[in-house]
């Protein structure tokens, strides 16, 4: 097991990958369609797309979770 205080790091890249492979998935789909080549253009666009968002998710997540305890009742 990852110890407890990585949490935020694995929560970040985990929703980063969750979120961006199958993003990546349908715009390859829908702007290339089911051709020959598929394939490699997505894992292409899956990798940077996962690069772009792991760090973005690292900044936002934590942002967003401090806006939603502030306007969301306890």
């Amino acid at each position: 097991m990852i110890p407890t205080k990585y949490y935020g790091i694995v929560m970040s890249c985990l929703a980063a990958i969750i979120i961006s492979v199958p993003i990546a998935f349908i715009m390859v789909a829908m702007n290339l369609g089911f051709v020959p080549g598929f394939t490699p253009a997505f894992l292409k666009s899956a990798l940077v797309s996962v690069l772009i968002s792991i760090p973005l998710a690292a900044i936002g997540i934590p942002i967003a979770e401090k806006i939603t305890k502030k306007i969301v009742k306890k």
